[in-house]
């Protein structure tokens, strides 16, 4: 016979089960698929941040998996081809890596280009007087010029082949300083206040339509470990969401210095540093090594703080790479593309 103990069914628990909190290294995993499932990246961010190093690894991670990429420089003054192991760019797409071309964008040749497709413009000398017009209004006029910049990007982005695929399967965009930038996003919605209709209109408010679809389009922000970097861009980010021409996915703070050695290494480091003259001859430097260390650890300390502060003031992921000893080019855009990858738990 079976006792009432054995019978009796286990009593269900009223207690509420709570789904585990998400780590950050959980929030961060999947985070590079999710980026460069996109169509077209604008990396930002204030003058000597990384931020053309950072578009030559999306461009080399985007590769790796397979995808055509253009890099489209916005400044044309050859920075991503350098950083992509390439002596040079121009207009033309070039190819520099395999699965990887390089566009220079300038506003003159855009605007020649946009006349000679949708007006069948020819291309005119430089001597005519209407070229000088031409010139002006793709060089002078702020409007115009910005929309040039966003609009030959858009009109890359939906190039077809003769199977009708895309040209490039992700653009990424070195884009001008912090500073220029917003003006760039917002001109083609600017221009839409000055425009009332024809084919211009329609053609600007696909422009638009490109930069502001979360699911085609989206920014990548750069910064430092350091106060200014860190302040601007968080304003950088806060003028982009006042504005809402773009998505930002993630922000990439650069040259994070490393982990300073755990307190038994530095106690060892330190008794050797006081040891007799016979012992520090033959260890050359550790006189210095406690001054090295002090200086390692208050490097660190600021670092750590100012990303806490950017992680409490932008409302993004914040991807540390690492400071790295080496000289800019294609050796330091392939290892910040190792560092993102590792860091963000894409895939290769």
């Amino acid at each position: 016979m079976r006792s009432r103990l054995a019978a009796t069914p286990p009593r269900c628990s009223r207690r509420r089960v709570l789904p585990a909190r998400k780590t950050a290294s959980a929030v961060q995993a999947g985070l590079l698929d999710e980026l460069l499932s996109r169509r077209i990246i604008f990396v930002a961010g204030k003058g000597g941040t990384g931020k053309t190093t950072v578009s030559a690894a999306l461009c080399l991670l985007a590769a790796r998996r397979g995808k055509e990429v253009l890099g489209v420089e916005v400044d044309a003054k050859g920075e991503l081809a350098a950083a992509l192991g390439s002596k040079g760019s121009s207009f033309k797409a070039e190819l520099v890596q395999p699965g990887v071309s390089v566009l220079a964008l300038h506003a003159e040749e855009s605007f020649q280009e946009y006349l000679r497709i949708y007006f069948k413009v020819p291309r005119l000398a430089r001597i005519t007087p209407l070229s000088k017009v031409f010139d002006f209004i793709a060089t002078a006029v702020p409007g115009p010029r910005d929309m040039l910049v966003t609009g030959k990007i858009a009109f890359e982005e939906r190039r077809r082949d003769q199977a009708k695929r895309p040209v490039w399967d992700l653009i990424v965009a070195d884009c001008s300083a912090s500073g220029h930038i917003l003006a760039q996003l917002r001109a083609a919605r600017s221009m839409l206040e000055l425009v009332r209709g024809g084919l211009i209109r329609s053609q600007i408010e696909w422009i638009d339509s490109v930069i502001s679809d979360a699911r085609r389009t989206t920014a990548v922000l750069t910064a430092l470990p350091e106060e200014m970097p860190v302040v601007e861009t968080i304003e950088l980010s806060r003028a982009i969401a006042k504005q809402r021409t773009v998505h930002v996915g993630l922000c990439v703070l650069n040259r994070m210095p490393p982990e300073p050695l755990p307190a038994a290494a530095r106690r060892v480091l330190a008794d050797l540093a006081t040891a007799d003259a016979d012992v520090r001859a033959k260890v050359p430097g550790v006189a210095h090594i406690g001054a090295d260390l002090e200086l390692g650890e208050r490097l660190y300390r600021s670092a750590q703080a100012q990303e806490r502060h950017l992680r409490t003031e932008i409302d993004m992921p914040v991807v540390p790479v690492p400071l790295l000893a080496l000289r800019t080019g294609l050796a330091t855009s392939r290892a910040v593309a190792d560092a993102l990858r590792d860091s963000c738990g894409g895939r290769e």
